[in-house]
């Protein structure tokens, strides 16, 4: 972690004589990068911790002052980063989070004594540090959009892909965000703006815009002509997915709460919409409840919402769905599932237990391996007996997935549920290992098998959904995961987590078996039978780490964030208006506070908004004409 100087005292007597003696620059300055001399502070916006605690003053932006307006250090550009001046900065919901604590405090991942929000927008680069400058595509004075993902680009996973090498949200999962007036940021964050967009619209996009394009193109890999369903499809990320996806040419049908959002999406591409508070529907949007005497209730709910569907989609169901809405609204988008289809999701705001009625016919674990993409040297694990349902020591289904697995040269594990499967698995199939649930508790202290995830908290109550977390990972999570992974475990996976995990129809373990997955390429498979059953899992275990389920008939796939090659593609795009960026609302910066509240609040206006920092107003159309600007004003 860097160490800084605390924060400078903002009373008036300070800042003005920072400003007198040119170690700060006033609100909205003009600068001319490479002349202007960079101060030794700054200004900001972001979340203080208490002096004499040091817990995080957490709390609403406005209504609790938790936001203030601070005076920092500004930080020296390193190797392969640039100093960046910043013209505007995104507004997006981390920030709100951020600010608010909710669902955890961004505090509890650095040491620092604030907290600055913001990811991405527009500036201006004013140093360069070893490396980048020799590089030559940034030089100072080069006017640049920034995407908010950092990685390490040493690591060799980024030559799979960067995120999935210590990938970070700088701004909220680290406290240096553009909400300031300097900001360091990694070479491979910056690009050239699409020059078909005005310099407001320019910073606005990337964060939002950017994860819809990974979702769509990468995540998805949506077909032409095929059927998508997509959740909040008049504003945001919804509105993004829409116009996207049109792009390649779907038939989309966009889930609305009114007639006038019904409209707003079908000026932005969609074909059809289905509004959720029509009378036949205000009571289907809803999670699965965990009463099994209730499900059938749940599923007949939800017909008149897939006949709607098929009504406008020649009588299919969805081939693709765009989930973001949260916990209440994922259950009824999985359910509109046609045979084949495929559900990606990002976010959950009205809650991060995911659950969901199976369905579709078996498979095979061949099958599904397949599709998981299972090759020699990786790690499987297997559950072997553990449905209810299993007597004995014999488990055909389990025998199966063992042997599908050794034929293609995986490295197999078994999980099973009695000491003599275990034994009998180590005795018949050249696997890893074998350890059964029984020896886990008779091991650990902590174990307790848990048949499903418990109820959790919402995310308004984060210590308590903290809690509830850590205290199901403890029970299960932790000792499973300490069992098998001996197992499995490689130099470069020295944990041992599974490539795929082989889960049971017959039980609900699904939580457990994707954190046990590996992060950012780990699948968890089903090749059983999964009607009439409900199946749930912690969402952000799933999303943020990108993990994948495989089911007979469906798939469910996390997607998170972008890489830097789906930033400079979308970028192309733009600049091909292929597609176009939403309406930018350009915030003074002493409002950067109300606009973060009125995010929180749900009354921001539709469109992307942005922190104006330095701009004279919001129709600049380019650099030469934001220096005419700051020349004439001088």
């Amino acid at each position: 972690m860097t160490e800084l100087t605390p924060p400078v005292e903002t009373s008036d007597a300070p800042i003005s004589e920072l400003i007198e003696n040119g170690e700060l620059l006033p609100r909205n300055a003009a600068i001319e990068p490479g002349e202007t001399e960079i101060p030794d502070y700054q200004f900001a916006w972001g979340i203080t911790a208490d002096d004499e605690t040091g817990e995080p003053d957490h709390g609403e932006p406005v209504e609790d002052g938790a936001e203030k307006e601070i005076v920092i250090p500004v930080e020296d550009p390193g190797p392969n980063e640039a100093l960046l001046y910043m013209l505007t900065s995104e507004v997006n919901y981390n920030d709100a989070w951020a600010v608010t604590g909710i669902p955890v405090s961004t505090f509890q991942q650095h040491d620092r004594d604030w907290h600055i929000t913001g990811s991405g927008g527009l500036a201006l680069v004013v140093e360069t540090g070893d490396g980048l400058d020799e590089q030559g595509r940034i030089e100072v004075g080069d006017m640049v959009n920034v995407y908010a993902g950092q990685f390490d680009a040493l690591d060799p996973k980024a030559g799979r892909d960067p995120m999935y090498s210590d990938f970070t949200i700088q701004g909220y999962q680290t406290p240096d965000g553009s909400h300031q007036q300097f900001m360091v940021a990694q070479g491979t964050q910056l690009f050239k703006p699409p020059q078909n967009l005005d310099l407001a619209k320019a910073g606005s996009y990337i964060l939002t815009m950017g994860t819809i394009y990974r979702a769509l193109f990468n995540t998805l890999d949506v077909e032409p002509r095929s059927r998508l369903f997509v959740e909040g499809a008049s504003t945001g990320t919804g509105r993004d997915a829409v116009q996207m996806a049109k792009s390649r040419n779907l038939d989309i049908t966009g889930l609305v709460s009114s007639d006038e959002r019904a409209a707003r999406a079908k000026e932005n591409g969609a074909d059809a919409t289905i509004n959720r508070k029509q009378a036949d529907l205000v009571d289907a949007m809803r999670m699965v409840p965990n009463d099994p005497d209730e499900w059938d209730d749940w599923e007949a709910a939800g017909e008149p919402l897939l006949e709607e569907f098929r009504e406008k989609n020649d009588g299919e169901l969805a081939d693709y769905v765009v989930s973001h809405a949260g916990a209440e609204a994922f259950s009824r988008s999985y359910q509109l599932l046609g045979e084949g289809g495929r559900l990606t999701f990002f976010g959950a705001s009205t809650g991060y237990e995911m659950a969901f009625m199976g369905k579709g016919e078996a498979t095979t674990p061949d099958d599904v391996y397949s599709r998981a993409g299972l090759n020699a040297g990786d790690g499987l694990l297997v559950w072997y007996g553990t449905p209810e349902d299993i007597e004995g020591t014999y488990d055909d289904v389990g025998e199966d997935a063992i042997e599908a697995g050794l034929e293609r040269n995986a490295r197999v594990a078994v999980l099973t549920d009695t000491a003599a499967q275990a034994e009998y698995v180590e005795s018949e199939y050249d696997v890893e290992g074998a350890v059964s649930l029984e020896a886990i508790e008779e091991q650990s202290d902590r174990f307790e098998y848990l048949d499903t995830l418990p109820e959790l908290p919402a995310p308004s109550q984060p210590d308590e959904l903290a809690s509830a977390v850590g205290s199901y990972m403890g029970k299960m999570f932790k000792p499973l995961g300490i069992a098998t992974g001996e197992f499995l475990a490689t130099p470069n996976n020295p944990r041992g987590n599974p490539d795929v995990v082989f889960e049971r129809a017959g039980q609900n373990t699904l939580t457990v078996s994707t954190m046990l997955s590996a992060p950012y390429q780990g699948s968890v498979v089903f090749s059983e039978e999964m009607r009439g059953n409900r199946y749930s899992f912690y969402a952000p275990q799933v999303w943020m780490r990108q993990r994948r389920i495989f089911m007979p008939t469906t798939e469910i796939f996390g997607t998170h964030m972008k890489n830097t090659y789906e930033v400079w593609k979308m970028n192309e795009e733009i600049e091909l208006d292929v597609f176009d960026v939403p309406q930018t609302h350009l915030t003074p910066w002493e409002d950067a506070p109300k606009a973060h509240q009125d995010m929180w609040d749900n009354n921001h206006e539709e469109g992307s908004y942005v922190i104006n920092h330095a701009l004279p107003s919001g129709d600049v159309e380019t650099k030469e004409e934001l220096f005419d600007h700051w020349n004439e004003d001088e």
